[in-house]
């Protein structure tokens, strides 16, 4: 066993941890039987780098200022020497799982998942403590530009072999420099399927310590165009709707920012997945390519981009072809 994991365990009085399913970080999730009945979740850190984000502090930090806002599991111990924490145990149903059990509650949960957003770019913003970490991040040029070569790296030259064409490298950059002025709003980051889990009747915001400052409709890009779920037109009209009108935006302004933001959130998913698919081995991430690309298509024709659709239809099938070859 870990020696980390033997000590927490022992420190804590807890039972025999069974390892859970991670995300796409280099945290460990253990589920334990906790000493006051029931279960919890043990989640161990890795080492901090020296000058970057240190996801342990941002949780605590972040979980400090969302909890009175979102509904989040509850912190019940922690210790910062051994970068350990015991959480509350929300359960395994994800929204994802929700869905594809009950297909036909689709509508009642779009409108939990964009109240749920609602919060981030309403009271969560307005509050926003001028000097916390998470305010004096942002979805700045730096951040962009790191996510579009790391989608250049893994999904063009990795995954496809080929580069990416060079209008598409001005298309992103345009698109970075239209996006930078407008990082005035508190977003998740990661707002999909699989980071909302379901409790009775409500959704629980997990895997939020990559919290920044971004464009008002990067939670929602990042959902209404989830690499792990294809939401109904009625689901996404809904959801497309609530924040337009929170927002007071016009039709023209509020698709711009959204189709603008979409297609980085898309592209830069799509160098995770793939990263996670070849250098990770992790096949789970297999399926949400395919559907992203099709996301793509599906910005490129709202833009009218004719070289847009045509090299997303192409991407589309080499993916497809790739995933039929024994």
């Amino acid at each position: 066993m870990d020696e980390r994991l033997e000590r927490t365990t022992k420190q804590w009085g807890l039972g025999e941890p069974c390892p859970m399913l991670g995300d796409v970080g280099a945290r460990q999730y253990f589920r334990v039987a906790a000493p006051s009945g029931g279960t919890a979740v043990l989640v161990l850190y890795p080492d901090a780098i020296p000058g970057a984000d240190d996801p342990f502090s941002d949780f605590v930090s972040l979980h400090g200022y969302v909890n009175p806002i979102l509904r989040v599991p509850e912190i019940i111990n922690r210790d910062d020497s051994m970068r350990a924490m015991l959480l509350e145990d929300v359960g395994d149903s994800s929204l994802e799982d929700r869905m594809t059990l009950f297909p036909q509650e689709e509508a009642l949960w779009a409108d939990r998942a964009v109240a749920e957003i609602l919060k981030w770019i309403g009271p969560l913003t307005l509050a926003v403590p001028k000097n916390a970490t998470f305010a004096l991040r942002s979805f700045d040029h730096a951040k962009y530009d790191f996510e579009w070569s790391f989608c250049r790296e893994h999904f063009f030259q990795g995954l496809l072999q080929k580069k990416p064409p060079l209008w598409l490298d001005r298309m992103m950059v345009q698109i970075h420099d239209y996006l930078v002025p407008r990082a005035n709003y508190l977003a998740h980051r990661d707002f999909h399927v699989r980071n909302l889990m379901v409790d009775g009747d409500m959704l629980v915001t997990i895997d939020f310590q990559d919290a920044r400052m971004g464009p008002a409709t990067y939670d929602l890009a990042s959902i209404m165009f989830d690499g792990y779920w294809d939401w109904n037109s009625d689901a996404k009209d809904l959801m497309a709707s609530k924040v337009k009108a929170e927002l007071g935006l016009s039709d023209a302004g509020f698709w711009g920012e959204l189709n603008s933001t979409a297609l980085q959130r898309n592209f830069k998913a799509l160098g995770t997945y793939a990263f996670q698919l070849l250098r990770r081995g992790k096949t789970r991430y297999a399926p949400a390519i395919p559907r992203t690309l099709r996301h793509i298509l599906g910005h490129f024709e709202r833009m009218s981009h004719g070289e847009g659709v045509i090299r997303a239809k192409h991407w589309l099938k080499l993916v497809e072809d790739r995933a039929q070859r024994p």
